[in-house]
C-alpha cells in the first residue's frame, strides 16, 4: 500500500513538472504571463486548461489579420491596376513593380552609418 501511495505522489510531482514546463513554454511562445503555477514551491498549476475547460480562450487582439488583409487588398489593387492599365494618383502598376524591385542596399548603408555617428 505504501509503494502504492510512493507510485501515484510520483506520478502527480511528474505530472506538475511536465505542467510547469509546458506553461513557460507557452509564456515563451505566446507572451501569456497568466499561465503557470501560483509560485515554484506549491507546483500547483492554475493556467486556462484547468481554471475552466468549457469556455475557449480568448485570444488577445493583434493587428496581424488587419495587416494581412490591408497586404491582400493592396496586392489586389496592383493587380487590377496592370490588367487594366491603371493610374491611381499619378502613380501605376509599372512605378509600383519598380519601387518593388529597386535595389536599397546603399541607402539602408548611408542610413545605418548616419545612425552611427
Amino acid at each position: 500500500m505504501e509503494q502504492k501511495l510512493q507510485l501515484v505522489q510520483q506520478v502527480r510531482s511528474r505530472y506538475h513538472e511536465n505542467q510547469y514546463d509546458l506553461s513557460n513554454r507557452e509564456r515563451i511562445l505566446y507572451g501569456r504571463s497568466s499561465v503557470g503555477f501560483q509560485d515554484e514551491d506549491s507546483l500547483r498549476y492554475t493556467g486556462p486548461y484547468y481554471d475552466d475547460a468549457g469556455q475557449p480562450e480568448q485570444e488577445p487582439y493583434t493587428f496581424f489579420k488587419c495587416r494581412v488583409w490591408i497586404a491582400l487588398f493592396l496586392v489586389a489593387a496592383v493587380i487590377v491596376m496592370d490588367r487594366n492599365h491603371m493610374e491611381i494618383a499619378g502613380i501605376t502598376a509599372e512605378k509600383v513593380f519598380e519601387v518593388i524591385s529597386a535595389d536599397y542596399e546603399e541607402v539602408i548603408e548611408t542610413w545605418a552609418e548616419a545612425l552611427t555617428k
